[in-house]
C-alpha cells in the first residue's frame, strides 16, 4: 500500500524541493542584480519568507484539517506558480517581497499534508523506513535545485523562473493523473480520521512502541532540537548568503556556488541514508555532542579557507553532520511521544528560526565585515549550543 502511493509522493517531495531551492537560489541574484538590494537586506528578505512559512505551518493547520491532502497540495502549486510569474514581472522591492512571501507560504500547504499522506495508516515498523525515504527524497531535491539554478542563472537570470513555471505545471499534471489512475493515491486521511491521544496510545502500544515518560518522550529531544537549530543557522548562511560571496568576493559564476551547494546536498542525502541504516545513534547523547562539536570546528576552519576545493571539502563534511542533526531532531523529538503532530510543528518552527537567524546574521556580517566573520558568528552559536546541550541533558538526567 505504502509503496504504491510512495511511487508518486516520494518523487513529489523531490520535485517540490527542486522547485523551491532553484527559485530561492535565483532570487538571491535577482534581488542583487535586478532589484538592487545589498547582502544584509537580502538576508532580511529571506528571513521574512521563512518566517511566513513557519507562521503558515501553525496558523493554517485548522484550515488544512478541513481539506483533503491533494487539494492542499494543488493550492501550494497554484500559489507558487502565481507568485513566480508576478516576481518575474517586477523589480520594485516592495512588490517582489509581497509575492515572495506568498511563494514562501505556499509550502505550508504542501509539506505537512505530504507527510500525513505518506504515513497514513502505517504501522510502527514501516514508519521509520518511510521517514528515511522521505528524507532522502527531499534532500536529493535540495542538492539538485541550487545546481540547476546556478547553471540557469549564469546563462540567463530570468530563465530559472520560466523553467520553474514549466516544472510546476508538469508537477500538477502528474499529481492529477496519479489521482485518477493510481488507486492507492486516493487513500489519504480525511477530516476526523486522526486518532485521539488515547487511541494513539492504544494503537502504538499494540504495534510494539514503548512510550517514554508516559508519552512525553525522551529528554534527549531538547539537545536534539538545539542541534537542529544550530545546523539550520549555518544553512541559512550557506544557502542564502554564501552564493553572493562566491560571485562578489571570489569572482566566480553562479554555477560554482550551485556546484558547492550540490556537493553539500549530496553529502546530506548520503547521511540520511546512513542514519536510516544504523541505530547506534539512537538515544546516544555522545553522538549528539560530537555532531555539535564537529560542526563548530568546521565553521572555525572555514574562517581560514580561501580556495574553492577547501569549501567543497568542508561543505561535504558539514553536509554529513547536518543530516545527522536533522534526523536526530526528528527521531528524539517524536520517539516514545504521543503528541507527534505538535512535535513536528515545533520541529519546523525550530529549524525555521535557525534559518532566519543565519540569514539575518550572515547577511549583516558579510555586508559590513566579511564572510569569515559570518562563519565565526555561526561557530559561536554552535559552541553555545553545545554547552547548552551538555548542561540541559546532565541537569535533566
Amino acid at each position: 500500500m505504502t509503496l504504491k502511493r510512495g511511487i508518486i509522493l516520494f518523487p513529489a517531495a523531490f520535485m517540490m524541493n527542486v522547485n523551491l531551492l532553484m527559485i530561492n537560489f535565483t532570487v538571491i541574484f535577482f534581488l542583487k542584480d535586478m532589484v538592487g538590494l545589498n547582502a544584509s537586506a537580502i538576508g532580511w528578505f529571506f528571513a521574512a519568507g521563512y518566517g511566513c512559512y513557519a507562521i503558515g505551518c501553525i496558523a493554517l493547520r485548522p484550515f488544512q484539517n478541513k481539506i483533503l491532502p491533494p487539494v492542499s497540495m494543488f493550492i501550494a502549486i497554484a500559489m507558487m506558480l502565481f507568485s513566480i510569474i508576478m516576481i518575474s514581472r517586477s523589480t520594485n522591492p516592495v512588490v517582489v517581497l509581497f509575492y515572495y512571501l506568498i511563494f514562501s507560504t505556499a509550502p505550508a500547504f504542501f509539506w505537512p499534508q505530504l507527510m500525513g499522506w505518506l504515513t497514513f495508516k502505517l504501522g510502527t515498523k514501516d514508519l521509520n523506513s518511510t521517514i528515511s525515504r522521505f528524507n532522502i527524497s527531499w534532500s536529493t531535491g535540495s542538492l539538485c535545485g541550487p545546481l540547476l539554478g546556478g547553471f540557469l542563472a549564469e546563462y540567463n537570470l530570468m530563465l530559472s523562473f520560466y523553467v520553474d513555471m514549466v516544472f510546476l505545471g508538469l508537477f500538477a499534471l502528474i499529481l492529477l493523473l496519479s489521482l485518477v489512475f493510481l488507486e492507492d493515491m486516493r487513500n489519504f486521511p480525511r477530516h476526523g480520521e486522526e486518532a485521539s491521544g488515547e487511541d494513539f496510545h492504544e494503537k502504538e502500544t499494540e504495534d510494539g512502541l514503548e512510550l517514554i515518560n508516559g508519552g512525553k518522550g525522551t529528554i534527549l529531544r531538547y539537545g536534539a532540537w538545539i542541534g537542529l537549530f544550530s545546523v539550520y543557522v549555518v544553512l541559512g548562511l550557506l544557502n542564502n548568503i554564501f552564493p553572493l560571496f562566491i560571485r562578489q568576493s571570489m569572482g566566480f559564476g553562479e554555477s560554482v556556488a550551485g556546484n558547492i551547494l550540490f556537493a553539500r546536498g549530496a553529502a546530506s542525502a548520503l547521511g540520511f541514508f546512513l542514519a536510516g541504516r544504523f541505530t547506534a545513534w539512537h538515544f546516544n547523547s555522545r553522538v549528539m555532542f560530537f555532531t555539535q562539536a564537529a560542526s563548530a570546528l568546521i565553521m572555525i576552519i572555514l574562517v581560514f579557507v580561501k580556495t574553492i576545493p577547501g569549501f567543497y571539502l568542508l561543505f561535504v563534511i558539514f553536509g554529513l553532520l547536518s543530516s545527522m542533526a536533522y534526523t536526530s531532531g526528528i527521531f528524539h523529538g517524536s520517539a516514545g511521544a504521543i503528541d507527534r503532530g505538535r512535535r513536528m510543528a515545533l520541529f519546523e518552527a525550530i529549524l525555521t528560526l535557525g534559518v532566519v537567524t543565519g540569514s539575518i546574521g550572515g547577511g549583516y556580517f558579510f555586508q559590513y565585515f566579511s564572510i569569515y566573520w559570518a562563519f565565526l558568528f555561526v561557530a559561536l552559536i554552535i559552541t553555545a549550543g553545545l554547552i547548552a546541550q551538555i548542561l540541559i541533558i546532565k541537569f535533566l538526567n
